[in-house]
């Protein structure tokens, strides 16, 4: 027999071995696989529409320019006593009506794309809350994915204090509106995509039916030659049919013999 201390120290040998097995079987079930490294990347991408910002900033630097300079220079100067600084005149009141309202379509463009952004960060939110709660995303993909939802906010408050400056009150309400414009993008696409279905359905099936009548005229057209061979066949069949009997008769008139001629008579009996 083994003596005990070798029987312990083979009882803790074994031990060992299953809790490191263990231990390796719930970390590679925990690790994700390199199809879900794939799907999700380090970071939630998410960025704002710089198209959109730049062109609202490019007409407005433009209409300040040329309806009201002096606005520029004010925005440079800083005052070291804010508060005692009498209130400037707002510079959009020397718009023309027109230039005013294409400076508000400029925002207006600028903010639908935002809440189109933010409305995607939002519906992204909770599954990917889920992941990260069971520790299938990165903290750091969660906390990019936070700080997008901020930016877009941030964002969105910069154009509700834009509204103000081109117009007193608009931020009251621009939100509001932003809302109903992008709900209207939106239907407008959907419609957009199922008229595009209905169109590409109809196209299918207008090949589908010329599919079939060209079928149709194919087949009449192989079930004409089909025919015309199997009549073609049946003549040729016959005429050798008629050749074999004439060939059968010309044997037999050969084969049949010749009548002989009738004896004369010797004259009247006395």
């Amino acid at each position: 027999m083994l003596p005990p201390i070798l029987v312990a120290l083979a009882f803790l040998i074994a031990v060992v071995a299953s809790l490191v097995f263990m231990a390796y079987v719930s970390w590679k079930g925990s690790k994700p696989t390199d199809f879900f490294t794939e799907a999700v990347s380090g970071n939630y991408d998410m960025d704002l529409p710089e198209a959109e910002i730049n062109a609202y900033y490019d007409l407005k630097e433009k209409l300040q320019t040329q309806y009201a300079p002096e606005s520029l220079d004010e925005e440079e100067e800083v005052d070291e006593d804010p508060e005692n600084t009498p209130p400037k005149e707002r510079w959009t009141l020397k718009l023309p009506d027109e230039e005013r309202g294409n400076l508000q379509k400029a925002l207006m463009q600028r903010l639908v794309c935002s809440i189109e952004r933010l409305d995607k960060v939002q519906r992204d939110k909770p599954g990917n809350w889920k992941l990260w709660r069971e520790k299938l995303v990165s903290e750091h993909y969660w906390e990019s994915l936070q700080a997008s939802e901020k930016m877009v906010g941030d964002e969105i408050d910069h154009c509700v204090a834009e509204s103000d400056e081109i117009q007193p009150g608009w931020r009251e309400v621009i939100f509001r509106q932003a809302v109903q414009c992008w709900r209207m993008k939106k239907q407008h696409e959907t419609e957009k995509k199922e008229v595009k279905k209905v169109k590409v359905d109809q196209k299918k099936e207008v090949i589908k039916a010329e599919k079939a009548v060209i079928n149709e005229a194919k087949k009449e057209i192989e079930d004409k030659l089909k025919q015309e061979k199997l009549a073609q066949k049946a003549m040729e069949q016959l005429l050798k049919e008629e050749e074999k009997e004439a060939q059968k008769e010309k044997k037999a008139a050969k084969a049949k013999p010749k009548a002989r001629n009738a004896p004369v008579s010797g004259g009247k009996k006395k």
